[in-house]
């Protein structure tokens, strides 16, 4: 099972990614956070494999966020969200050190595939 947390500043989206997530064969949610902290409490407490990370929380750059994710001693791979997309964010998003970037409005298959991909250990560059 891969375990998954969603870190987004909206509450719909977060109810909606984890029941889609749910409902997923091989994919359970861990549970969800608004913000950093919480996020960071979770991915300490939960252990998740994937977390899919807002760009923007709030006031908060998504990207700082995935940085300091990636700072812990079990670091889990970080997919960061969005509803744009670009080739400049998912360029950012890598270079934080995210697996890539996944549109808010993709099918549903195509994220699944980007969890299971992103679940996968880093392949050395």
């Amino acid at each position: 099972m891969i375990r998954v947390l969603v870190v987004d500043d909206h509450p719909v989206v977060r109810a909606g990614l984890e029941a889609v997530l749910r409902a997923e064969p091989g994919i359970v949610p861990i549970g969800s956070a608004v913000g950093p902290k919480d996020a960071l409490a979770l991915v300490r407490r939960g252990q998740p494999d994937v977390v899919l990370l807002d760009a923007r929380l709030g006031p908060h750059d998504g990207l700082d966020v995935c940085r300091e994710l990636l700072t812990e001693p079990s670091p889990p791979a970080v997919l960061v969200i969005s509803a744009n997309v670009d080739p400049e964010l998912d360029a950012a998003a890598r270079a934080a050190g995210a697996r890539g970037a996944v549109d808010k409005s993709t099918d549903l298959h195509v994220l699944f595939d980007a969890i299971r991909l992103a679940s996968r250990p880093a392949q050395a560059a």
